[in-house]
């Protein structure tokens, strides 16, 4: 019987091992990495109302719950517009026409949607103390 190197059994455990670390970090991105959830009224709110000192987020999820039936709309609004877009981008002929107004239409539905949202912040902000107001973050973007 003849005696392999044992450089050679290190080579070939090592590369196991490469690809045995490989497969399992593909696996760990691809089924543990979550995808953004689908946006939701629920969500919105949350979203913006915890972008907000707690106690303007707080004055803030209160106007965009007194909208909450606007929101809806508006979103539902926004969702069935882009679905509108990518049917006709998908559509053969390709008419360049009908994907621009398809594009125009989604633009009108999304600044509806953030016009809502803005609408009640704008709402929020005079019930809102001075001092946290000031606390607002001044995010450079």
């Amino acid at each position: 019987m003849k005696r392999r190197a044992p450089g050679v059994l290190y080579a070939v455990l090592a590369v196991s091992i490469a690809l045995n670390l490989a497969a399992a970090g593909y696996l760990g991105v691809t089924r543990f990495h979550s995808r953004t959830p689908p946006r939701t009224v629920e969500t919105t709110i949350g979203f913006i109302s915890s972008r907000y000192p707690p106690s303007v987020g707080a004055v803030i999820r209160e106007k965009l719950e007194a909208r909450r039936d606007e929101l809806t709309q508006a979103l539902q609004e926004m969702k069935e517009a882009r679905r509108a877009t990518r049917d006709t981008m998908s559509q053969a002929p390709l008419d360049r026409a009908q994907i621009d107004a398809a594009f125009a239409n989604a633009r009108v539905k999304a600044a509806n949607f953030q016009k809502v949202i803005h609408e009640a912040i704008t709402e929020a902000l005079p019930g809102v103390p001075e001092a946290d107001r000031a606390k607002i973050d001044r995010d450079p973007d």
